[in-house]
């Protein structure tokens, strides 16, 4: 269950939800993407870690992602100890890094700033991920290759989003042929067909996606293409939903409908 799929304040809530729902792993947001996130419960507070650990220890849940570092020219990673202190105290979860918006960074910029996050997170015995999103910079396959190329001594890695493969036009045959080594964690969800202005794009990422089979993306072939022992995080925000369905619920109906996804998998791809 990613972080986006029941966005909820508190973290002792997420990983019950997720528990109950009954996923095996979760993500959660301990690092703010952008600088008005309110801070995580987390940060500096050792007691709600341990409290945390040990809800994930009674439940059998494992962290295996922890969110965000948007990579900007101005990136500060002054701020970044106490979230990597607390996403090392809940277990080994990759670290997510994204891009500012395409325009706003140069490439060589994105790569210089990741190779020193990746290098400061291996400090606290954590792996940093780079996940290429279409409207952002570094938005295709080769830019983001190369941004993690810049963090393998490391041990970067790279996340594929469902929704960013098919806005990035990448093929199945060079889907299979990417360095399966470097995939640690598959987001999961279905989406609406590719919009022409990029206000719809954005809206489709953050907010707006599909339960798998309800929406456009050719999702068994993907995963067929990609490492089937990989967690598939399931990340479906769906925010028309307003709150009139509680995040468990959100967070149940995503399950199931990845769940009967997966068991087809080897059936007709339409």
């Amino acid at each position: 269950m990613s972080y986006l799929t029941a966005p909820v304040a508190s973290p002792l809530e997420s990983i019950r939800i997720a528990a109950e729902v009954g996923y095996d792993h979760l993500g959660l947001r301990i690092h703010p993407t952008v600088a008005a996130d309110a801070p995580s419960p987390l940060l500096g507070n050792k007691a709600l870690v341990a409290e945390c650990k040990q809800l994930l220890d009674d439940t059998g849940l494992t962290v295996t992602e922890v969110e965000s570092w948007m990579i900007r020219r101005e990136f500060d990673l002054s701020h970044s100890a106490a979230a990597m202190e607390a996403a090392a105290a809940l277990g080994s979860p990759r670290l997510i890094a994204v891009a500012d918006m395409r325009g706003a960074i140069a490439q060589a910029e994105i790569e210089d700033r990741f190779a020193a996050l990746a290098e400061m997170a291996s400090g606290f015995g954590l792996g940093v991920d780079f996940e290429p999103i279409a409207h952002r910079a570094a938005g295709t396959i080769e830019a983001a290759l190369a941004v993690v190329a810049a963090g393998a001594a490391h041990h970067a890695g790279l996340i594929l989003d469902m929704l960013h493969v098919n806005r990035m036009g990448i093929a199945l045959a060079e889907l299979a042929s990417l360095d399966q080594s470097l995939l640690h964690n598959i987001h999961l969800c279905d989406a609406p067909p590719t919009p022409v202005d990029l206000e719809t794009m954005v809206r489709h990422s953050a907010f707006d996606r599909d339960l798998p089979g309800e929406g456009a993306l050719p999702l068994k072939a993907y995963l067929r293409a990609l490492p089937s022992d990989r967690p598939l995080s399931i990340e479906i925000p769906i925010m028309r939903l307003g709150e009139c369905v509680s995040p468990g619920e959100r967070a149940r109906r995503c399950l199931t409908a990845s769940r009967q996804l997966v068991e087809n998998i080897d059936g007709p791809l339409a």
